[in-house]
């Protein structure tokens, strides 16, 4: 797999079910790599370098990334493609540097998905004082790339970096997955044809026992009540109460189906 760009269509509003990534690689404008026609990149201003060097990272990794298109397509707009880009990755990589912070965008992405409990992964390409950082940052230790000298890939900082998106990745995966299916009937006024069912309602019920006793990257809301009403809806097609699709241990959430 290769990096990939589709901003251009998770701009849409209703969330195509496979439009999904690993990572969603973000960055200021000012740290955006450019390229000459033939594809070779040409000497940028800001952490271009940094960037470019992450994104070849990921592509020799094989791990699938989105990442902001510079300039926006016209018919693109780009706050609504961050927030189905957000939406549908798994990891937000964050170039940290001080045009960053200055990045009304890279910022809402960052809040975003604070809300969303995606997994942040922050990386220092410049020095940036800790009391500037967004506050959930300033909980998160960043991967320092300052000195790091590509190949990252030969790099400790580039191992911890692929490291980390690797950890727990199906975990974090499923939240992807699940977000995704239940923003899509959230929007799709919650349709019912697009309710869970079966063996694939029983894993995400799982899934929610597990991410219940987290105490990062949890669920968020609409998720459990996108389960419980799967749940609900699949009981009453089985002729029960409900009470055989709720796995052990998450008895809280039974009140929603019964």
């Amino acid at each position: 797999m290769q990096v990939l760009n589709k901003l251009n269509t998770a701009g849409d509003y209703q969330h195509p079910l496979g439009l999904t990534a690993q990572v969603f690689l973000a960055y200021a404008a000012e740290d955006c790599p450019r390229f000459e026609g033939d594809g070779q990149a040409l000497p940028g201003q800001g952490n271009a370098a940094t960037v470019n060097a992450l994104r070849q990272l990921l592509t020799t990794a094989q791990i699938p990334c989105w990442e902001f298109p510079r300039p926006w397509p016209s018919a693109v707009d780009p706050e609504a493609a961050m927030s189905r880009a957000t939406e549908g990755c798994d990891n937000y990589l964050l170039v940290l540097s001080p045009h960053c912070l200055a990045d009304a965008l890279c910022l809402q992405g960052l809040l975003f998905a604070l809300s969303l409990n995606k997994r942040i992964v922050p990386v220092l390409a410049e020095a940036v004082p800790m009391a500037h950082l967004p506050e959930p940052l300033q909980t998160l230790a960043a991967i320092d790339l300052r000195t790091a000298v590509p190949p990252l890939k030969q790099t400790s900082a580039g191992r911890q970096i692929l490291k980390t998106l690797r950890h727990e990745a199906s975990y974090h995966r499923a939240h992807t997955q699940l977000l995704v299916k239940a923003l899509q009937w959230e929007r799709q006024l919650r349709d019912p044809t697009l309710l869970l069912r079966g063996n694939e309602l029983a894993d995400y019920q799982r899934w929610v026992v597990r991410a219940s006793g987290r105490s990062r990257h949890q669920f968020i809301y609409l998720q459990v009540l996108y389960v419980a009403e799967s749940a609900r809806q699949w009981s009453n097609r089985q002729g029960n109460n409900g009470s055989d699709f709720v796995p052990q241990g998450i008895g809280w959430l039974k009140h929603w189906v019964e």
